[in-house]
């Protein structure tokens, strides 16, 4: 039986859905929606490092570019709530 090594590492409370909705809110910033839209930008133009005509390799390197950005996307709209949790929590206790 192996055992996995337990790690520190922080747990995304985002998931794809509140992603999702997160990005049609006015709310979130516009730094996290351009990301997105980078990714998008990327699959929908023809011109990108790996050709689509390359086959599975071209649709590969569009695929690990969304998966890319969208995590960060993911993970900066995390700390964005993070942060804007913890300063309303501090105008709370004043």
């Amino acid at each position: 039986m192996i055992l996995m090594k337990q790690t520190n590492a922080k747990i995304s409370k985002m998931n794809l859905s509140k992603f999702i909705r997160a990005l049609f809110s006015k709310e979130t910033p516009t730094y996290v929606k351009s990301i997105v839209g980078l990714a998008v930008a990327y699959t929908v133009f023809p011109i990108d490092a790996l050709p689509d005509i390359m086959g599975p390799l071209g649709l590969a390197d569009d695929a690990a570019v969304i998966a890319l950005l969208t995590t960060i996307a993911m993970n900066l709209l995390d700390n964005y709530n993070a942060k804007n949790m913890k300063t309303v929590t501090e105008l709370e206790d004043e």
